[in-house]
C-alpha cells in the first residue's frame, strides 16, 4: 500500500470512529496502566517494518522490534535492559552513545550506517533518534528508528557509477575526437579507466599481422607493475587463446601470473581480458589486473566490456579520420598536381573545386575561381553552347567536348575536356579534366610535316634505287621535293670541278633558273650553298632583280645544298609564288637535300664501278699474255680470252676448273707446291708448265700478286710464254705490270692502276692522297743497293693498307695512291712512313749504311679532277728542289 493509500485509510477510520467512543467504554474492564503502556509501545514498534528501539534515560534498551533483531543478527532477545557497551563493540557503542547525547541535546539526531543482515546481505540504514519527554517535559528516554535505504543507496551508487561512466565515455569520445594518433588515445583511455577502477596494471594489446601474438600498444599503472607487464603475449596460451578465439571476455579473481605457481606466497590477482572487436574482427584486447578485487556492486565487468567497445570505436574513428585526412591531403595534392585544368562543377554550373596548376594557367587562384560560373571561363560567343554541353554532361548524355578557355590576360587556350559524374558534399557534381591541345595541334602539324618528309625521303630513296643514271634520277627527285613542299618549281645543280652545272629544272621559275646553266662555286651567293653547305633564301640577300616577280611570278626562291656527309655535290633551287615558313620548310628541304646527296654519291659510285669494271675488262682482255685470277684452292676464277685460246679452250669453260688440270700429270705435284708458295707470298715470279688442249707443252714465266676477288683472297697472275710462240721482248718490257726486283707494280703498271682508281675516286667524290718517296743510302747519299730497294718495298707493304696501290716508279722512287683518306691528317702518313724506315734501320746489320727516305704527300680533292701524270710531275719537282 502506498503512502497516499495509508493516509486515505486513516482519514476514513477517524471519521468512522467519531461519536462512537461511548461504545468502547461500555465494554472496557479494569486495565493495568503500566502494562498497557508497555504493550502499546511494543505494538507501536512492531508496526514498523524498519528496525526500532527505545532506550531509557540510563541508555538501557527498554524495547526493540523484530526488524531490529533481524538487522543485527548478533543480537538476541536478552538485549532488553542492557546498554550498547554490553551488546556492541566498544567503537560502535561509543558512536551510538554519542548519537544519543546529540538527540537528547538537540531533540533529534540522524546518520547513516551499514550492516550485514542474517542472510549475509549488506544493508544500508538511515538512523533517526528522537528524545522522549513526559507531559511535564522531563526526559523519559530515546526513540530510535533505522530506515532501510539499501535499495535507495544501490540506486544512488548505480547512478553515481553511471555518471562516472558517462563522464568517462564522454571524455573517451572527446579523446577520440582530439587524439592525433591511436597511441595517444589509448594512453588517455587507460588513464581514465584507472581513475574509474583503480587497477594496478592495465594495458591494450594489438593483434600482430601474423595472428600468432599480440603486442603491447599502451600500458598504465604503477611503475613496477608496468615493468612486469609482458610486451607481447602468445595467443596459443590461456587466457588469451580463449579471448582471441571466441571473442568472449575473460574474468578471474584467482589468477596467477605464469611462473608464479611455484611461489605459494604470491597472492592471486583479479584479471580481466576483454576483446577489442572492430567490424566483427578481433583486433586486440583490454587487459587489467588488481591485487585487491574491485567492489562487486560496481558491475566492473560490464563497464570493462563497454570501455572495450568504446576503445574499438575510438580507434576506428581515429584511423578513419587519419585515412580521411590522408585522402583529403592526397585529393588536394592530386588537384594541385594535375597538369591540365581540373574542375569539380555542381549541377548549377558553379565551380566547387579547382586544381592549382589549372588556375595558375588561367591567371587566377583557386579561391577566386571557386563559386564562379564555369561558363564564364569560355569566350562570350561560346557560352551558350557551353551551357548546352554542360547540361548534357549533367544528364549523362555527353562525356567529352572540345572548347576554349580564356585566361585573365585574354589568351585563349583550346582544350579537350573529359567529364565523369560523381558526388561532392552529398550532391551531384561533374569532375572535369581539360588538357591544353595547343601543343598537340602544333605537334599534329609537325607530325604531318614529318610524315611528308618521311614520305618524300622514302620516295627519293626508292627513285634512286630504280634509277640507273643521274639523268634518270635527278628529275624524279626534283618532282618529289616539289610535291613535299609548297614550292611550285625549281632546278638542281650538280658540282663539276669549280662549277655547278644545271642538271634539270621544272615548273615555276624554270625559265629564271635556265638563264644560268653554270655557276661558279666560289662566287656569292652560291658559295654559301656549294662551299659552306648552308641554305640561302635569295629574297633575304636581295639577289633577285626587281622585275623577277612580274616576269616570272616568283616571290620567294631558296637554294638548299645537296650534300653527302661534309661534301656538297650540288644544290636544290626552289621557287614559289608565295611566302613560306622558313623554319619548317628549311628543315624539310635540308633533309631532302641530304637524301638526294647520298643518292647522287651512290649513283656516281655505281657509275664509277661500272666504268672501272668496263676498264678492267678492256685491260684484262687487251693483254696479249696469259692473264688469270686464281682462288686459294687453285680454282680458276677468271682467265682472259688470249690465254684461253692459246690453251685451245673457251674462257668460260676454264672458269671453275683447277689450274692443276692445265699442268702435265707428272708436274702436278710440283705445281701444287708452287701454288702453295704463291698463296704464302714467298715469291712473285714462278716458272710453270702448261698443256694445251692439243697436248702442246707451254713453258711460261708467271708473275703473281695477292689480291681479292669477290671479297675472298685470290691470286692475280700474268704469264709470259717462253716458247717460240712468245711475244717480242721489247713489247713485253713495255707491257709488264710488275717490278721483278720488288714485286710491286712497275711504273707502267702503277700508272695504269692508279689512273683508273683516280677516276673512280673523282666520280664517287672520294678524297685520296698520293705519296711519292725516294730512298738513298745514308753513307754517301748515293744510289740504293738492290737489297735496299727490296727491303723498302717491304716497309711500304707494312705501312700502307692492302687496298692502297703501291709501285716502283723510278730507279729508287716509289709511289703510293691511298683512297678514302682524311686529308686533314696527311702529315701522319709521312710520319708513319719515316717511323717504319727508322725501325728498318735498327734491324740492319752493323756496318751497313742506313736507308734515308725523302717523302712528299699530295692531297687530292674529290671535287677536282686531276691527272696522275700532273701529280707525279709536281711531286718530282718537290723532291728535286734544293733543301
Amino acid at each position: 500500500m502506498t503512502l497516499q493509500q495509508e493516509v486515505f485509510v486513516e482519514e476514513r477510520s477517524d471519521k468512522y470512529l467519531e461519536g462512537k467512543h461511548d461504545d468502547f467504554s461500555a465494554c472496557a474492564g479494569p486495565v493495568d496502566a503500566v502494562k498497557l503502556a508497555a504493550h502499546q509501545w511494543q505494538e507501536f514498534l512492531e508496526s514498523s517494518p524498519d528496525p526500532m528501539w527505545i532506550k531509557d534515560t540510563q541508555g538501557r534498551y527498554a524495547a526493540v522490534n523484530k526488524a531490529y533483531l533481524r538487522a543485527d543478527p548478533g543480537q538476541t532477545h536478552d538485549v532488553i535492559g542492557k546498554t550498547d557497551f554490553e551488546v556492541q563493540s566498544r567503537d560502535r557503542a561509543e558512536m551510538y552513545i554519542a548519537d544519543d547525547q546529540i538527540a537528547i541535546h538537540d531533540g533529534v539526531c540522524e546518520h547513516e550506517f551499514s550492516a550485514v543482515d542474517q542472510e549475509g546481505n549488506l544493508k544500508y540504514y538511515n538512523t533517526k533518534k528522537t528524545a522522549l519527554h513526559d507531559v511535564d517535559g522531563l526526559l523519559t528516554g530515546v526513540l530510535g528508528q533505522a530506515r532501510d535505504i539499501t535499495t535507495q543507496r544501490h540506486l544512488e551508487l548505480a547512478l553515481a557509477l553511471e555518471n562516472r561512466r558517462s563522464r568517462l565515455f564522454q571524455r573517451m569520445l572527446e579523446a577520440a575526437a582530439t587524439a592525433t594518433s591511436v597511441g595517444s588515445f589509448l594512453a588517455d583511455v587507460l588513464t581514465m579507466a584507472h581513475e574509474l577502477f583503480g587497477y594496478d596494471r592495465g594495458g591494450v594489446y594489438m593483434l600482430t599481422p601474423d595472428g600468432k601474438t599480440a603486442h603491447l600498444a599502451s600500458a598504465q599503472g604503477d611503475s613496477q607493475a608496468v615493468q612486469e607487464q609482458a610486451t607481447s603475449v602468445p595467443l596459443d596460451e590461456e587466457p588469451f587463446s580463449r579471448v582471441y578465439r571466441t571473442a568472449e571476455p575473460f574474468f578471474s579473481n584467482t589468477w596467477h601470473n605464469p611462473g608464479s605457481s611455484d611461489r605459494p606466497d604470491d597472492p592471486p590477482l583479479t584479471l580481466a581480458v576483454v576483446p577489442l572487436v572492430s567490424l566483427g574482427r578481433i583486433i586486440g584486447s583490454l587487459n587489467m589486473a588488481w591485487r585487491v578485487p574491485p567492489k562487486s556492486e560496481e558491475n566492473w565487468q560490464e563497464a570493462l566490456a563497454a570501455i572495450a567497445r568504446e576503445i574499438a570505436i575510438g580507434m576506428d574513428r581515429i584511423e578513419t579520420m587519419a585515412a580521411l585526412q590522408e585522402n583529403t591531403a592526397n585529393l588536394q595534392a592530386f588537384f594541385n598536381s594535375v597538369q591540365g585544368f581540373f574542375f569539380v562543377v555542381g549541377r548549377d554550373s558553379k565551380i566547387l573545386a579547382v586544381g592549382e596548376q589549372g588556375a595558375r594557367r588561367l591567371g587566377r587562384t583557386p579561391t577566386e575561381l571557386v563559386g564562379t560560373d564555369i561558363n564564364d571561363l569560355h569566350p562570350q560567343e561560346e557560352r551558350e553552347l557551353s551551357r548546352i554541353i554542360l547540361g548534357d554532361m549533367v544528364n549523362g548524355t555527353r562525356t567529352s567536348s572540345t572548347q576554349t578557355l580564356v585566361a585573365a590576360d585574354g589568351m585563349q587556350i583550346p582544350v579537350n575536356t573529359f567529364v565523369t559524374r560523381g558526388s561532392w558534399n552529398g550532391g551531384l557534381a561533374l569532375f572535369t579534366t581539360s588538357q591544353d591541345i595547343t601543343g598537340s595541334r602544333r605537334a599534329t602539324e609537325a607530325l604531318a610535316t614529318d610524315r611528308r618528309r618521311a614520305g618524300a625521303l622514302y620516295d627519293i630513296i626508292e627513285a634512286a634505287g630504280k634509277a640507273r643514271s643521274m639523268e634518270e634520277f635527278l628529275p624524279a627527285a626534283l618532282i618529289i621535293a616539289l610535291e613535299a613542299t609548297p614550292f611550285e618549281g625549281g632546278g638542281i645543280y650538280i658540282v663539276d670541278g669549280n662549277h655547278a652545272v644545271l642538271a634539270c629544272t621544272t615548273g615555276l621559275g624554270s625559265e629564271l633558273i635556265e638563264r644560268v646553266r653554270s655557276l661558279s662555286v666560289d662566287e656569292q651567293p652560291y658559295r654559301t650553298v656549294l662551299r659552306e653547305g648552308k641554305p640561302t633564301a635569295f629574297t633575304e640577300l636581295d639577289q633577285l632583280p626587281p622585275d623577277i616577280t612580274q616576269q616570272y611570278g616568283v616571290v620567294s626562291l631558296i637554294s638548299i645544298p645537296i650534300a653527302a656527309g661534309d661534301t656538297v655535290v650540288g644544290s636544290l633551287n626552289l621557287a614559289s609564288a608565295h611566302g613560306h615558313n622558313a623554319e619548317l620548310q628549311t628543315e624539310l628541304l635540308m633533309s631532302i637535300g641530304r637524301t638526294i646527296g647520298e643518292a647522287v654519291v651512290r649513283l656516281r659510285a655505281d657509275e664509277s664501278v661500272r666504268a672501272s669494271r668496263q676498264d678492267f675488262e678492256t685491260l684484262f682482255e687487251a693483254m696479249p699474255h696469259l692473264v688469270f685470277i686464281l682462288q686459294e684452292d687453285g680454282t680458276i676464277a677468271r682467265i682472259n680470252t688470249a690465254a684461253a685460246e692459246r690453251l685451245g679452250r673457251k674462257a668460260d669453260k676454264l672458269c671453275g676448273t683447277s689450274v692443276l688440270d692445265l699442268c702435265p700429270p707428272d708436274r702436278r705435284a710440283e705445281t701444287a707446291c708452287i701454288l702453295a708458295d704463291m698463296i704464302a707470298g714467298k715469291a712473285s715470279i714462278y716458272a710453270l708448265s702448261l698443256v694445251s688442249y692439243e697436248d702442246e707443252l707451254i713453258q711460261v714465266e708467271t708473275r703473281v700478286v695477292r689480291t681479292t676477288w669477290g671479297g675472298k683472297p685470290a691470286i692475280f697472275g700474268v704469264s709470259r710464254e717462253l716458247t717460240s710462240h712468245g711475244l717480242d721482248e721489247e713489247y713485253a718490257e713495255q707491257t709488264v705490270l710488275y717490278d721483278e726486283l720488288t714485286g710491286l707494280y712497275s711504273a707502267s703498271g702503277f700508272s695504269a692502276i692508279a689512273s683508273q682508281q683516280l677516276k673512280m675516286a673523282h666520280r664517287g667524290h672520294i678524297n685520296a692522297a698520293l705519296v711519292v718517296t725516294e730512298i738513298v743510302s745514308g753513307a754517301n747519299a748515293g744510289p740504293s743497293e738492290p737489297h735496299m730497294l727490296a727491303d723498302f718495298a717491304g716497309v711500304l707493304h707494312q705501312t700502307f693498307r692492302g687496298s692502297d696501290t703501291i709501285g716502283r716508279i723510278g730507279a729508287a722512287r716509289f709511289g703510293v695512291l691511298a683512297i678514302q683518306t682524311d686529308n686533314t691528317c696527311l702529315d701522319l702518313l709521312a710520319q708513319r712512313l719515316q717511323e717504319s724506315v727508322a725501325t728498318l734501320n735498327t734491324q740492319r746489320s752493323t756496318g751497313k749504311p742506313e736507308l734515308v727516305a725523302h717523302v712528299v704527300v699530295m692531297p687530292i680533292d674529290a671535287m677536282r679532277p686531276v691527272l696522275l701524270d700532273d701529280l707525279l710531275s709536281q711531286a718530282s719537282a718537290q723532291l728535286n728542289s734544293p733543301g
